[in-house]
């Protein structure tokens, strides 16, 4: 409620105002809250009527008079400002934190990216027009995203997860010569299975990952890690920076295989 409403409903509840009274209540509020407070002969002026009606109102909200209601509306619309201010300070502070924290793992994500792998990523995308897509747990949001978007590209993909059984991806993997994983942690059992049975049959297997330390990372072809601040806490439904800085990841990658002409935005 904004304050002006907050001060009018206060003074009119149930005083059974005319429409005339709160029109005039609501000018000596709205005048406050500009800064501006009026003598009663300019009042009156402003608003047309005279000291006696609007001193008859003041008393009809409970005032001795003009005096009185207005350095009671001081006081109240005061405790608005300073309620407000605290209200924006207690979301300022932590907006600032957050933001630099997100910066920071944004920065350090970034910073730390490999332009060789981003070389080999783009030079098998190229060669690849058919993609194997495999997801672990949340990481199947990263997963289908690049695959929607690849597909969108002309890509012939297909996609399954750690809850699809071992027989899908045997049956699907021998049509692919690419693998491309997703994984937070990089040491789910099934995700190191798939990998290695990929390299087993001549994949090349992509990793992105929260852990470039991983199972996974450590006989994926290429990996790409994302700063994960999780990854000793092990407390991986934390809201972070991972899942944000992931997505963007995803794009940029994206952007530079337009930039090289290896894929075409329609």
């Amino acid at each position: 409620m904004k304050n002006i409403d907050h001060l009018y409903f206060d003074y009119a509840n149930e005083k059974h105002l005319t429409e005339a009274e709160k029109d005039i209540l609501l000018f000596l509020i709205k005048k406050k809250l500009e800064n501006e407070t009026l003598s009663i002969r300019a009042a009156a002026l402003e608003l047309f009527v005279s000291t006696t009606t609007i001193i008859r109102l003041c008393k009809k909200l409970g005032f001795s008079g003009y005096s009185e209601f207005i350095y009671h509306l001081n006081l109240k619309a005061s405790k608005l400002v300073d309620n407000d201010a605290e209200y924006i300070e207690d979301i300022h502070q932590p907006l600032i934190e957050t933001v630099n924290v997100f910066k920071q793992h944004f920065e350090q994500t970034f910073d730390s990216l490999n332009e060789k792998s981003i070389e080999r990523f783009l030079s098998v995308i190229k060669e690849n027009n058919r993609i194997y897509f495999y997801g672990a747990g949340f990481s199947t949001l990263f997963s289908n995203y690049l695959a929607k978007k690849l597909e969108l590209f002309g890509y012939y993909i297909s996609n399954s997860s750690t809850s699809d059984s071992r027989a899908i991806f045997l049956n699907n993997i021998e049509k692919y010569r690419l693998l491309i994983i997703f994984s937070r942690s990089g040491n789910t059992a099934k995700v190191v299975e798939k990998v290695e049975i990929a390299k087993e049959r001549g994949l090349t297997t992509i990793l992105f990952t929260g852990n470039s330390k991983s199972s996974t990372a450590n006989i994926a072809d290429i990996v790409f890690t994302v700063l994960d601040p999780t990854i000793e806490s092990q407390h991986e439904f934390e809201v972070t920076s991972y899942e944000s800085n992931m997505f963007m990841l995803i794009d940029l990658l994206l952007a530079l295989a337009v930039k090289k002409g290896i894929i075409t935005e329609y």
